[in-house]
């Protein structure tokens, strides 16, 4: 398979879009993590498309940790730092 064919590199591209993480789920858990909140109540889905488990979500002090117990995928949110002292 040529790296420069057209339908291989819209394959790679398909693969990478369906393994991303939605922006949208990671705006709304860094608002809970904000808020200081301890659940976080929507469903949140493996991005693979191959598995779609619902994934855990453990939240701490200073990250939300996604963890699907079925492929493994993992992904840490980190809370972003301000720039404001308390």
């Amino acid at each position: 398979m040529n790296t420069f064919n057209p339908e291989a590199r819209e394959s790679k591209e398909k693969y990478y879009e369906f393994s991303k993480f939605s922006e949208n789920m990671e705006k709304k858990l860094l608002e809970v993590l904000k808020a200081n909140r301890e659940v976080f109540p929507d469903l949140v889905t493996c991005p693979k498309q191959s598995c779609r488990t619902p994934v855990t979500v453990n939240i701490k002090k200073e990250f939300i940790e996604l963890l699907c117990p079925k492929c493994g995928w993992s992904k840490i949110i980190q809370q972003p730092i301000s720039n404001s002292r308390e």
